[in-house]
C-alpha cells in the first residue's frame, strides 16, 4: 500500500485506480475470511459466523492476485536506487508502521476476537514480537524488499529474478521458513515486487492499454473466475499456497494434493498472469473520489483489520444473514466499499504521516502522499 506518486510530470491514474480496487479486495478478503466454508486446511469457518460456499471460491479468486499485484505496483514506484539515506528512511518508516500495526492488531484481537472465537482460543492471545500471521506482514515485507533492492541495485536483473524464484520455490521444503520474521512471505512474494522494481511504470501502462491486452485480460479473468466459483473444490487446495505462509509438508498434510515446488511454480504463474490481466482492465483516467482514495491506501490498510474484528465481534455477519437471508453474502461483500471510503478520509492518515515525517522528513511525505496538489 505504498502511497507514491507515479511521476512529477505526469501522474498515471491507472495505478491509483488499480490500488483503490485492490484495497477494496483486500478488505473484502478479510471480511469474508471467517465466512468461508472450511473444506480443509486453513479455511476458517469455525468462529460462529454464518458461512457461504461462494466465499470459499471468492477467497481463492482474490488471493491469487491482490497482494502480488499490490507488491508489483509498490515496486514500480519505489525508486531512489542510489540514495542510501532515502532508502534507509523508507525502510525504517515501514518497520515502525509495521510495529504500530502489530500493536493495534494485538489490541484488536484482545478486545474483539477472543469472545467470538472460543472454539479455537484458550482465552489468551500472545504478542509475538518476531512473528505472527497478521496483516502487518506487508509492512515488514516492504522494508525487506526495499533494503534488498538497494543492496542488489548493481546486480543484473535477470540474475536476481532467477535467484529469487529459485529461493521462493526451495523455501517450501523448509518448515522453519514460516511466520517468524515474516520470512516465508518475504521470500515468496519478493519476485513480484522485484519485477515491478526493474520495470518502467509508463511502459507497463502503455503495454496493458493495448486493445488486444484488454480482450485477453477479460478472457483470463473469466476463466479463473469460472474455476474458482464453479470448480471450487478443484482450485481450493491452492488456498494455503496463495497465502505464501506454509511449507509444502504442511499443505500436503492438510489437503489432498501432493504439494511440491511445481505447485508453487503453478501458483506463481497463475498469479503473474492474473496480475497482468487485472492491470489490463484498468482505466488510466482520473475518476472522482476513486483516484484520490487510491493514493491513500496505506492508511486504509493500517486501520481496516480493526474494523473487521469489530464488525465480527458485534455480529455484523450474523445480522445480515438473519435480516437478508437471500442476499446477505452480497451485502457483506459490498461492505468493503464504505469501509475503504471512510478510512480514506485524510484524518486517518494523520497519525501515519506524523510518524513518517519524523523518520523520513516532511518533503518526502508530501511528495509521496500527493498532498502537494
Amino acid at each position: 500500500m505504498n502511497d507514491v506518486k507515479s511521476g512529477e510530470k505526469k501522474r498515471l491514474y491507472l495505478y491509483d485506480n488499480m490500488k483503490f480496487l485492490l484495497i477494496v479486495l483486500v478488505v473484502l478478503g478479510h471480511l469474508i475470511d471467517d465466512s468461508t466454508v472450511k473444506l480443509f486446511g486453513d479455511g476458517g469457518g469455525e468462529t460462529g459466523v454464518p458461512q457461504a460456499k461462494v466465499f470459499s471460491g471468492a477467497f481463492v479468486f482474490l488471493y491469487a492476485f491482490h497482494m502480488p499485484l499490490f507488491l508489483f505496483i509498490s515496486g514500480l514506484f519505489n525508486r531512489g536506487h542510489d540514495d542510501g539515506r532515502k532508502v534507509l528512511g523508507k525502510t525504517l518508516g515501514f518497520v515502525v508502521i509495521g510495529m504500530l500495526m502489530k500493536c493495534l492488531n494485538y489490541w484488536s484481537q484482545v478486545r474483539f476476537q477472543t469472545d467470538f472465537d472460543k472454539e479455537n482460543s484458550d482465552g489468551e492471545i500472545f504478542f509475538d514480537l518476531l512473528g505472527g500471521d497478521g496483516v502487518y506482514w506487508y509492512m515488514f515485507a516492504m522494508a525487506a524488499f526495499m533494503g534488498l533492492c538497494y543492496l542488489l541495485r548493481n546486480s543484473r536483473p535477470w540474475a536476481v529474478l532467477t535467484a529469487s524464484m529459485v529461493t521462493a520455490l526451495a523455501a517450501g521444503y523448509d518448515p522453519s521458513v514460516g511466520d517468524e520474521y515474516e520470512l516465508s512471505r518475504i521470500v515468496v512474494f519478493f519476485p513480484f515486487y522485484y519485477c515491478g522494481y526493474v520495470l518502467d511504470p509508463e511502459k507497463v501502462a502503455e503495454f496493458v492499454k493495448k486493445w488486444y491486452m484488454r480482450v485477453l485480460s477479460l478472457g483470463v479473468i473469466g476463466i479463473w473466475a469460472y474455476f474458482c466459483f464453479e470448480k471450487t473444490k478443484l482450485v481450493y487446495p491452492l488456498r494455503m499456497l496463495l497465502t505464501g505462509r506454509n511449507s509444502y509438508f504442511s499443505i500436503s498434510e492438510a489437503t489432498d494434493m501432493d504439494c511440491t515446488f511445481l505447485s508453487r511454480l503453478l501458483v506463481m504463474g497463475i498469479s503473474a498472469l492474473l496480475c497482468l490481466a487485472v492491470l489490463g482492465i484498468g482505466l488510466d483516467v482520473k475518476i472522482p473520489l476513486i483516484t484520490k482514495c487510491g493514493s491513500r491506501t496505506l492508511q486504509v490498510y493500517f486501520w481496516h483489520r480493526t474494523i473487521v474484528y469489530m464488525l465480527t465481534y458485534y455480529g455484523y455477519q450474523a445480522y445480515l444473514a438473519k435480516a437478508f437471508p437471500e442476499r446477505w453474502e452480497l451485502y457483506l461483500a459490498l461492505t468493503a466499499i464504505p469501509i475503504v471510503l471512510v478510512l480514506c478520509i485524510k484524518t486517518f492518515g494523520v497519525p501515519l504521516d506524523m510518524v513518517l515525517k519524523g523518520i523520513r522528513g516532511r518533503n518526502d511525505i508530501i511528495k509521496e502522499n500527493g498532498n502537494g496538489k
